[in-house]
């Protein structure tokens, strides 16, 4: 198992990724110009990095952290994790927690005071994994608005 980040090469293969997410969300799909477009806006944003965890030679989980600057606790950052996603035939084995272990690792030693996440409302699997690695679900409560 390697977790490292996304290469331009495998962007097709990432989007493939992402019809185990919530493909009703992928529509309408991206052209070939908004993919360029999108990784060129990924890759320069210093506070933005797209893992992905490989197995096998495939890439079977992916997850995106952006590191937000901020004027309190000190000035250090916050993070946010979203687009967690594991292949359907890679489920249950432990990947997707590897995965954000490794996250999270790198948010801390980027000196993030905290890291959040949403996660969809019926993942009752998926939260209790990120229960498991210290998420707390009380203390804060997310909200979401989507552009009409």
């Amino acid at each position: 198992m390697i977790i490292r980040d996304i290469e331009e090469s495998e962007l097709g293969t990432l989007l493939d990724l992402y019809r185990h997410y919530t493909a009703s969300e992928n529509l309408p799909p991206l052209t070939d110009t908004a993919i360029r477009d999108i990784w060129q806006a990924i890759q320069a944003n210093p506070g933005t990095r797209y893992f992905v965890l490989e197995t096998g030679g495939r890439i079977a989980a992916a997850a995106i952290l952006t590191i937000t600057p901020s004027f309190i606790r000190g000035g250090a950052g916050y993070g946010v994790i979203e687009h967690v996603v594991t292949h359907a035939g890679f489920r249950r084995r432990g990947l997707a927690k590897a995965l954000m272990e490794h996250v999270l690792d790198y948010a801390w030693q980027q000196d993030c005071t905290e890291v959040m996440l949403l996660s969809g409302a019926d993942l009752t699997a998926a939260h209790k994994m990120y229960e498991g690695l210290g998420f707390n679900r009380h203390r804060r409560t997310g909200f979401i608005k989507y552009r009409p």
